[in-house]
């Protein structure tokens, strides 16, 4: 069951780093005082849902910028049926004024305010009883330190904001300059910490989707992981990211946390089974009234005619990347639609029923009855993704508006990433197990493989064949610092207009969004940029 998320008040001064101070004071984004909002723990309650809700708030346009963010630019990215939508970004064209950045940059800053809001006014609701705040403002430290997370692996150093925004006065916060790589994941640590140590084991009834300490735990883990690799090489993390790891994988601990790699792939992404206990953390997208555009993924995504007719593919998968699934691999053909029956109204030549399969050696897709390409003609483009509930969006819903969470975290992620820590520790004997319980579960051919090389590159294999699609490749390719190696690989016919950027440092992190240079005088930009 979804947890329906209710807005009781906008607790931020501004929804991103602020442009200026005139734009703070023509948009009073508050409507209850503090005093009243936090006059009480309901009302701590309802700010604290307020931090969850600020992922999902309805401009949309962010979610699928994060996607082309952290699925485009390597040798599988290239151009959905309807042309270069994820172009500039999949063939490293784009420039610090590109939209993307600055969608994503504004979303995660709105989502660091409002937790900012909790983390300083928990104590209000409770007085005399703070221990009773600590539980809310464990789950405000998380959805922060997730949203620095996300920036600093996107960005590199970003400004440091850890305390509530309350007056034009607080100049050091809004032009805060920007902070080192270090201590932007110190914060993160340190947030992450405190709140496996102030949250339940897991959470369940009313409170199913709320973060627990398990979700913590694991991201902790990957935060280690991550900071082992590039840029920061402190390789002593592996090592960190195996003890945290531990204490969440296995029998005894996934009952404890409620864990599980449940049995079928394609039931993980089912609307009938959302936040199942795959899922460690997600965030609930579904229409209503109050936010009738859902997630834009489906729409944005799905080949034309999967589930409603109307879809616009601006992203695609090669063949090669299909190519490496096993036959018997069972998140092949829901990973990649490379054949299905047309559905909704008529469009592009196609009809209700009419099977459309994907060629490859043309590289579009095929209309079997009328034997014409759908759509574009004149290029080649991928196979669509589909790893999402294949469900028609809801009667009277936005074009775009479908009801599929957005999964940020699963199981089989943290079982990979555990797996990868242990052959990095020297533990290739546990990790190769590990390994083959994903394998397992899309009955895929058990791994074989023993030496830390060769396990180092099936588990990085496996990664791309389980999560591939949920915001984690390019973050995997800057970290194992392979971005190189994956241009390389490319090759100009995957490119609309064939013109593929050569490899360059500066492609290693993005552009601070050209807005916030010019909005604060202490923000510098990465370097090449």
């Amino acid at each position: 069951m979804k947890y329906h998320i209710k807005i009781t008040a906008m607790l931020v001064l501004a929804l991103g780093i602020v442009s200026c101070k005139d734009n703070l004071e023509e948009s009073p984004y508050s409507s209850l005082s503090k005093e009243v909002v936090f006059k009480d723990e309901d009302g701590l309650n309802q700010a604290t849902i307020g931090v969850y809700q600020a992922w999902t708030a309805p401009d949309f346009s962010d979610i699928s910028s994060r996607f082309i963010l952290t699925e485009s630019g390597h040798r599988y990215a290239t151009a959905g049926i309807l042309g270069s939508g994820s172009d500039p970004y999949y063939r490293f064209g784009h420039v610090s004024t590109s939209g993307a950045f600055e969608a994503v940059w504004s979303r995660f800053y709105k989502i660091i305010f409002r937790a900012n809001t909790v983390i300083d006014n928990a104590a209000r609701a409770v007085p005399g009883e703070e221990e009773e705040a600590d539980p809310y403002i464990a789950e405000a430290r998380f959805l922060r330190a997730y949203a620095y997370f996300n920036l600093v692996r996107l960005f590199g150093g970003v400004p440091l904001l850890l305390k509530e925004i309350n007056s034009l006065s607080d100049e050091d916060l809004i032009f805060a300059p920007r902070e080192t790589d270090v201590a932007v994941y110190e914060a993160i640590i340190a947030d992450l910490t405190f709140a496996e140590a102030n949250l339940p084991d897991s959470r369940g009834g009313a409170e199913l989707g709320r973060v627990s300490a398990g979700t913590a735990k694991a991201m902790l883990g990957k935060v280690y992981l991550t900071m082992a690799g590039k840029p920061l090489n402190k390789t002593e993390n592996y090592q960190k990211a195996v003890d945290k790891f531990s204490e969440i994988v296995g029998p005894a601990n996934e009952e404890k946390f409620d864990f599980e790699l449940i049995p079928d792939f394609a039931e993980v992404f089912s609307l009938d089974n959302e936040r199942n206990r795959e899922i460690v953390l997600s965030f609930g997208y579904f229409v209503n009234s109050s936010n009738p555009n859902g997630n834009i993924l489906p729409f944005n995504l799905f080949p034309s005619g999967l589930v409603n007719g109307d879809e616009q593919t601006n992203y695609g998968l090669t063949y090669d990347f299909y190519k490496l699934f096993e036959k018997t691999d069972t998140r092949r053909p829901f990973t990649l639609v490379d054949r299905y029956v047309f559905k909704g109204g008529a469009r592009a030549g196609a009809e209700e029923g009419d099977s459309i399969i994907y060629n490859p050696e043309i590289g579009n897709y095929v209309n079997k009855r009328t034997k014409a390409s759908l759509a574009h003609d004149d290029f080649k483009y991928g196979i669509a993704y589909g790893k999402l509930a294949r469900v028609a969006r809801p009667a009277g819903a936005a074009i775009q508006g479908y009801s599929a969470d957005l999964i940020e975290l699963r199981f089989s992620d943290v079982l990979l990433c555990y797996a990868e820590a242990l052959v990095e520790t020297g533990k290739t004997a546990q990790a190769l197990p590990i390994l083959n319980r994903v394998r397992a579960r899309a009955k895929a051919t058990p791994s074989k493989a023993t030496a830390a090389a060769a396990l180092r590159t099936a588990i990085r294999t496996e990664r791309r064949l389980e999560l591939t699609g949920e915001m984690t490749t390019v973050f995997d390719i800057r970290r194992w610092g392979t971005l190189q190696q994956e241009i390389a690989a490319m090759s100009e016919d995957q490119i609309v207009d064939n013109v593929l950027i050569p490899y360059s440092p500066r492609l290693e992190l993005y552009p601070i969004p050209q807005s916030q240079i010019d909005a604060n005088p202490n923000l510098r930009q990465n370097d090449g940029w």
